[in-house]
């Protein structure tokens, strides 16, 4: 996790995927049916997060309930 840099005083944090998926304490299986995709899937966005599409990075963070600028794409 990394503080946002922008405003320090905003305790918003840069997550991975996954630290996301912990954070919200959901299974890999509730987010890919949210994706629309298997979890296996899911699995591999989230080992390779630089190739989701935007469509699915809108849905991830309305999902995890965060900002997509919260969301670590380049891990």
């Amino acid at each position: 996790m990394v503080l946002n840099a922008k405003n320090p005083k905003n305790y918003n944090y840069i997550r991975t995927l996954r630290e996301w998926r912990a954070y919200k304490k959901m299974d890999k299986k509730a987010v890919a049916k949210a994706l629309c995709v298997s979890e296996s899937t899911y699995t591999r966005m989230e080992n390779a997060p630089h190739k989701i599409s935007i469509g699915n990075a809108v849905v991830l963070s309305k999902l995890f309930g965060c900002d997509m600028k919260e969301i670590n794409f380049f891990e």
